[in-house]
């Protein structure tokens, strides 16, 4: 493939990824949620219990930002950092029932985008995509570092 070529395929996957980002954005503005507190509501719902600096590695957001947006979500009262019973140093995050339901929107609106992409793709195209996304994936996860 000439370097134009691979160029151009990269351009149209940022692409794509700014406009799922951005369809994202819009969708929870309408209902006041950032997409980092999105993020968050998402993995607590997930991992209930994890620590701050675990939330910031699971979503790869920066450990400041991270401190931010999850002082915005407990001062709303939909997140709940409580010590750890298993390290009193450490504190843990859930969810609060305004958290559960704030996810749920997340998480309804984010299905409403994957029903929107999906309308426009065949079957073919859905294992077509499958599969590409499968190997480039792939090709990342050998590209990383080993985890301790």
């Amino acid at each position: 493939m000439a370097k134009r070529e691979a160029e151009h395929f990269l351009e149209r996957f940022s692409s794509l990824a700014r406009a799922v980002r951005l369809a994202g954005a819009q969708a929870y503005a309408s209902f006041d949620v950032g997409s980092a507190q999105a993020r968050f509501l998402r993995h607590l719902e997930r991992h209930p219990g994890s620590s701050q600096a675990e939330l910031a590695r699971a979503t790869a957001t920066d450990p400041t930002l991270t401190g931010r947006v999850l002082e915005s979500l407990v001062e709303r009262g939909w997140v709940r950092r409580e010590r750890s019973h298993a390290d009193r140093r450490q504190y843990v995050l859930t969810l609060s029932a305004q958290g559960r339901r704030a996810c749920e929107r997340v998480n309804g609106a984010r299905g409403e985008i994957a029903q929107r992409m999906v309308a426009v793709l065949d079957e073919r195209d859905l294992r077509d995509f499958e599969r590409v996304a499968g190997k480039l994936l792939l090709l990342f996860e050998a590209s990383e570092p080993s985890k301790p």
